[in-house]
């Protein structure tokens, strides 16, 4: 499927879904010779003309100077983004800013880093409307294919929309030498696909809005292999972490193609945007997205279990407001989000009362869903956090009582209606929540 997959890059198709799909990215390079053949796509794109590489400065450690020696013969310059306050650049508009204020301008930017560095440098291409190529450093995140960027502004966690990167150019090595902290997230990151896909499906069943299967299919025959062999992501096998990185990949062509995150983002998402806000409203630190994700997803699994099992449902109302003293300073663009959701939660309710609509739904979620359990195995053998304490928060182990808040209020955060949301009109959340995370998540 991988190779088949690559047939797609920079083409124009027609799907079934109705729409003609487009992707960006033109190559994808995963081999000892990638940064070489950095040298030829630039001479394709950019003969003569200035190039700017960005990166912090341990990924400039991890393949900066590698890509600067092969480009030693180009118009090239180097930035590099310092950390603030002892701790690594944040994808934010305080760091965006200094970039645009101090990086000189160029004409093809090259991020060369992972999640962060790839939204940031993306951002800037884009506002400067200059192609960028990325240089990924780890197998840690869905974004390097993502035409969207995912960053916080005025502390609030948003994605945006932007261009994609013209070609990405992967050493193995690199990756294989990344801490594994990193990889692991990122395996905690492509678990959310089974459950953000059954939320993206709800969404089409109950508000008719777009849905695309051939996105949701792209990653069905690269699963498998770091789904039920786990161990050799921890192993570090060379085809399971190449596996892990074109699913990662793939999951960001599925999000471009059809211009929304759904593919890859459902609750399991809101739950980690909403401890990194609060982190940043706090002005401490969060854990990576992806060990955070992968905890979210297999409860999120466990939330679709208990709601598919439910023969007939009877609804609650949901909160009429916020919590405001959960969210705090944060409150006013986070009850902007919330109004915008309370016409969903009054139509999932009128079509799920309907006891045919009920039936319905589950016969189209069921098919996709993975077993909380299969996850849960999947991240503890291959030693990624399956356990809200595994979590680190400030640099400690999240406790349970903050854990049970932020997944009570992260659906606050988003119009975009998910499990979290079913739940919680089916009075699951909060009634079931404690027990559910004894269960899943210890």
């Amino acid at each position: 499927m991988a190779k088949d997959n690559r047939k797609l890059l920079g083409k124009r198709f027609s799907c079934a879904c109705g729409k003609e799909h487009v992707v960006p990215t033109e190559h994808l390079y995963y081999g000892d010779d990638s940064y070489k053949l950095l040298k030829r796509v630039l001479e394709e794109i950019a003969p003569d003309k200035s190039i700017l590489v960005i990166a912090d400065k341990r990924t400039h450690d991890a393949a900066g100077r590698d890509v600067m020696a092969a480009l030693h013969n180009f118009n090239v310059s180097l930035y590099i983004i310092e950390d603030t306050d002892g701790e690594s650049p944040a994808a934010d508009d305080i760091t965006k800013n200094r970039i645009l204020a101090e990086a000189p301008e160029a004409e093809v930017y090259i991020a060369v880093g992972s999640g962060v560095i790839n939204d940031l440098v993306k951002w800037v291409a884009f506002l400067r409307e200059k192609p960028y190529i990325t240089v990924p450093t780890a197998a840690s995140m869905n974004g390097y294919a993502s035409a969207n960027v995912a960053a916080t502004i005025d502390g609030l966690k948003v994605l945006f929309h932007a261009d994609a990167c013209k070609s990405a150019h992967v050493h193995p090595q690199v990756l294989m030498d990344a801490p594994y902290t990193l990889t692991a997230s990122g395996l905690g990151d492509v678990l959310a696909k089974s459950v953000s896909s059954a939320d993206w499906k709800m969404n089409q069943y109950l508000f008719g809005e777009y849905y695309c299967q051939f996105s949701v299919d792209l990653l069905k025959d690269l699963e498998p292999i770091y789904l039920n062999n786990p161990t050799k992501i921890e192993k570090k096998d060379p085809e399971a972490i190449q596996a892990l990185f074109e699913a990662l990949f793939y999951s960001s062509i599925a999000m471009t193609i059809t211009g929304t995150s759904s593919p890859a983002s459902g609750g399991e998402h809101l739950i980690s945007h909403t401890l990194d806000m609060l982190a940043n409203r706090d002005h401490k630190t969060h854990d990576l997205h992806g060990r955070q994700v992968g905890v979210a997803s297999i409860l999120m699994a466990a939330l679709y279990e208990r709601v598919m099992a439910i023969e007939k449902p009877e609804f609650h109302d949901p909160p009429a407001s916020i919590d405001y003293a959960f969210w705090g300073s944060l409150s006013n663009v986070v009850g902007k989000e919330y109004g915008k959701k309370k016409v969903k939660f009054k139509k999932a309710v009128e079509c799920l009362s309907r006891q045919q609509n009920w039936l319905d739904l589950r016969e189209k979620i069921n098919p996709g869903l993975v077993p909380p359990k299969k996850l849960k195995n999947c991240l503890t053998l291959a030693d990624g956090a399956h356990r809200y304490s595994d979590i680190m928060d400030h640099g400690q182990p999240l406790q349970r009582e903050k854990f049970l808040k932020v997944v009570l209020n992260a659906n606050q955060m988003r119009e975009r209606f998910t499990i979290l949301d079913l739940a919680l009109l089916l009075g699951i959340l909060p009634d079931e929540l404690d027990e559910l995370v004894t269960n899943w998540v210890c």
